[in-house]
């Protein structure tokens, strides 16, 4: 019997046992039985053999025992009876030898069929209660769970699997196992499933293998799908149970990247860092200058690294690293047009230039004295090349004479060599103020194409 088929009997059982569970119709139908039974012994007066008086009260009992339970069944023993004995026992009712042995094979006879069949409920009732159960975990499964009997054809599926594969129910049942099968695979599925029917295990499918089931709308799902075979009504069926793998996939994709970025920025940070150590270490410099440039620069990348942990490493807005940087001077510093989000590995170079220019700003620039100032700008410029531009521009006004350092420093690296993973820096002495401009492509500044990182060694820090 088909599983489907089973379980659509069950529900019509459970609809006609309903009495079981309503005494007052119960008792009411098992009256109403027996009076049936009366009226079609009634009508069969003449037409049956002397001595039968009861054979019409038999089905009578039968049906109120087996639709309405025990108590329903010797009511209707008890009510035929009394009916035999008023209407049909020969003659007028007395009581006699052969009218007593009838009653007496009546009442016996009645009694088994009542406990057989109550035993048979008993029974029944377990069984009806194991398809529930069934039921109700195959239908709760998070997991697609679908019934495939031994032709390959879909029995039954679970809500979950009706979600997995795009499928309604009533679309599925009856159809063969490999409509979700990709085209591409259907038929070694087709003989792989006939050689695993004769012999079928409990076991994983495609065991290391990168399994694929086909949705409604042709699109694929990767998937891990387990067997259990099941033997119903002498034919074998199997259990699938499919567990959608796609999350699965997408977060171990998403871990690979992460620590392939994470190998990436690690790397990166400890040249940079080493970059700034070895420069910093570079020049006949006391020991507290040394330590103040190595805690300002390790400070100006901590600063990035950390605007970047707090955007969960997709990049940090360009106005944010500049204020960061020129935090003390910021009634000093005019910033337009910067807020751009910048990508992961132009944000820690932007970090070092703006806090190179602004160390030099302090030191020796427009910063150093009381009336200098700083205007920052940026702004998307059109390019003759394939994308636009990101201009960042920093000039600085009211400070002392400007002029061309006798020789290029840690800062000038920055901003010249570092500067050009980035795009194509420009930098001005002029008398009135330094001059600095960086012009970026979309993609670069975005993080979508490498930013290279120069790894400088030149002794002095002054530009």
């Amino acid at each position: 019997m088909p599983f489907t088929a089973s379980q659509r009997e069950a529900g019509i059982v459970r609809v006609l046992r309903r009495l079981h569970h309503e005494p007052t119709a119960a008792y009411g139908a098992s009256i109403m039985a027996v009076g049936v039974a009366t009226l079609a012994r009634v009508a069969l007066e003449g037409h049956v053999v002397a001595g039968v008086a009861f054979i019409t009260f038999y089905p009578a009992i039968i049906l109120a025992t087996f639709l309405c339970g025990l108590g329903p069944g010797l009511l209707a023993i008890v009510l035929s009876a009394v009916a035999a004995w008023s209407l049909f026992l020969p003659p007028d009712h007395a009581i006699t030898g052969t009218a007593a042995v009838s009653l007496v094979v009546f009442l016996v006879v009645s009694g088994f069929m009542v406990a057989l069949i109550v035993f048979l409920n008993d029974a029944l009732e377990r069984v009806l209660a194991r398809e529930e159960e069934v039921r109700t975990l195959i239908e709760a499964s998070p997991n697609g769970v679908i019934v495939v009997d031994d032709q390959g054809k879909i029995r039954l599926l679970n809500a979950s699997a009706e979600k997995l594969f795009g499928y309604q129910r009533n679309e599925l049942l009856g159809q063969s196992v490999e409509v979700l099968v990709p085209d591409r695979l259907a038929s070694a599925h087709k003989a792989l499933r006939s050689v695993y029917m004769k012999t079928p295990e409990a076991r994983p499918m495609g065991a290391n293998l990168d399994l694929n089931a086909r949705r409604k709308d042709g699109t694929e799902v990767p998937v891990e799908v387990g067997l259990s075979p099941l033997r119903r009504d002498g034919k074998r069926v199997v259990i699938a149970s499919l567990a959608d793998l796609s999350e699965r996939k997408k977060a171990a994709e998403e871990q690979r990247v992460l620590m392939s970025e994470m190998r990436h920025r690690t790397q990166n940070l400890f040249s940079v860092i080493s970059a700034i150590v070895r420069n910093s270490l570079s020049a006949n410099r006391p020991t507290t200058e040394v330590r103040d440039l190595l805690l300002s620069r390790l400070q100006s990348l901590a600063r990035a690294h950390s605007m970047l942990a707090d955007a969960a490493w997709q990049g940090a807005p360009l106005n944010e690293i500049v204020r960061r940087e020129l935090k003390p001077f910021t009634d000093r510093a005019e910033i337009k047009g910067c807020d751009i989000a910048v990508g992961s590995s132009a944000a820690q170079n932007f970090a070092l230039i703006v806090h190179e220019l602004a160390t030099n700003a302090t030191k020796h620039g427009a910063l150093s004295v009381p009336g200098g100032r700083v205007a920052i700008e940026g702004k998307i410029e059109r390019s003759d090349l394939e994308e636009d531009v990101f201009s960042f521009r920093w000039r600085e006004s009211g400070g002392p004479p400007v002029a061309m350092p006798a020789r290029h420093g840690f800062g000038s690296t920055v901003l010249l060599e570092v500067a050009k993973g980035l795009g194509k820096p420009a930098l001005d002495y002029k008398p009135e103020g330094l001059s600095y401009e960086l012009l970026v492509s979309l993609s670069a500044i975005r993080g979508t194409t490498p930013a290279s990182q120069a790894d400088p060694s030149c002794p002095e820090d002054r530009m």
